[in-house]
């Protein structure tokens, strides 16, 4: 069984660059040039370190989490809504290891597309240490990925119900960022997107220990729940 499931990591990664890779590329590529390209003309040619930073503080969360959004959507649902289990389960292979296998293949995949993005960035606008922002790349994967996987797991059609958890989430940590009682309760209960920043990830090259923990904490129980949906429930 594990013999079978190692050789499916190089489907699993060619499928990724297939089906999620050319569209991250291309999708964050033009993100990309809405905001950086007008800065670029306004700043002109003399560019500094700090210059070139602010751009791809402000770049990069209008671009990682749509593509965070690219790369998990349909990671389990997508095999169950066209039938693709009965061809990739046809031979003895645990369920819930291919699926956790195929989440840190698209973990790799989407690194290496921001790796490369970051490396147009330094060509078009001024090289910047690519290690903060792969950071907050990382980050919002990971932060994000154990709720889509545990809504994949659950649901055919999971990206509107992803689309509203991250919409949902960051408009009532907007609006209820104070409050106590039952609404502090609903806050609480969502998933804490709103506290990722790349500020001082590229600045500073650190990060709030508490937020991080509890970020990737909830998506680790949420990734912890899909695997067990996966084991006890019928891929069917």
């Amino acid at each position: 069984m594990a013999q079978n499931l190692t050789r499916y990591a190089y489907w699993q990664f060619r499928d990724f660059i297939r089906e999620r890779g050319l569209a991250l590329i291309i999708t964050s590529t033009l993100l990309g040039l809405t905001i950086v390209a007008p800065m670029r003309v306004m700043l002109g040619s003399g560019i500094g370190e700090p210059d070139a930073k602010r751009i791809l503080i402000l770049a990069l969360p209008q671009i990682v989490f749509i593509s965070a959004f690219i790369a998990l959507n349909g990671i389990i649902s997508t095999d169950r809504k066209l039938g693709y289990y009965r061809f990739l389960f046809s031979k003895p292979v645990s369920i819930p290891a291919y699926y956790a296998q195929y989440f840190v293949i698209s973990f790799v995949g989407f690194l290496a597309v921001f790796a490369f993005l970051l490396g147009i960035f330094a060509i078009v606008v001024r090289p910047v240490n690519p290690v903060g922002a792969l950071a907050f790349c990382a980050i919002v994967y990971l932060s994000f990925g154990g709720i889509a996987f545990l809504v994949s797991s659950l649901f055919r059609y999971d990206w509107p119900i992803l689309a509203g958890i991250y919409l949902g989430s960051a408009v009532i940590n907007g609006f209820w960022a104070a409050e106590t009682g039952w609404r502090m309760v609903i806050r609480n209960l969502l998933p804490p997107l709103h506290q990722l920043s790349p500020n001082d990830l590229i600045n500073l090259g650190t990060v709030d220990g508490r937020a991080l923990v509890w970020l990737l904490g909830y998506s680790a129980l949420c990734f912890a729940a899909g695997l067990l949906v996966l084991w006890r429930r019928p891929i069917g």
